[in-house]
């Protein structure tokens, strides 16, 4: 199908690439959050030079109008919260070794480590948390 579609056709027909980061509202107006996930500042291991560590960052984007939830939570900081819950279910080996934990293996990640969670105010109408962590050993 990747084939047959132009470059510019994904683009400017389908919407499949957005040259612009503007996220306008009515596009996806029942969508509540957005996460991007990047990989940064590669350097290689300490302990094997033919994996790299980075660092990953989730940056989830709410409206500000989607924020709060039911009993007072904060619908982006509960989405960091799965998020961090996952991570942790992968690296924390008491977890793993007593089988309290999920025993996920994300292929081509070691470790993590958490690295924090920061706020940005993006506008008045959107603002967003960014939840980093350091990755050992990718590959």
């Amino acid at each position: 199908m990747i084939d047959s579609i132009s470059l510019g056709e994904m683009v400017d027909d389908q919407g499949y690439i957005r040259l612009n980061p503007k996220i306008a509202r009515g596009t996806h107006e029942n969508i509540k959050a957005y996460i991007i996930i990047s990989f940064d500042n590669f350097s290689p291991s300490r302990r094997n030079p033919e994996f790299r560590d980075c660092t990953v960052n989730f940056d989830i984007i709410c409206y500000m109008d989607e924020w709060c939830l039911d009993n007072y939570q904060v619908r982006p900081l509960k989405i960091c919260g799965y998020i961090d819950g996952i991570l942790n279910s992968l690296t924390d080996k008491n977890k793993m070794a007593k089988s309290l934990g999920n025993n996920i293996h994300m292929s081509g990640f070691g470790a993590y480590k958490f690295l924090g969670c920061n706020l940005a105010v993006l506008n008045e109408d959107i603002s967003m948390y960014t939840l980093s962590y350091r990755a050992l050993h990718f590959t």
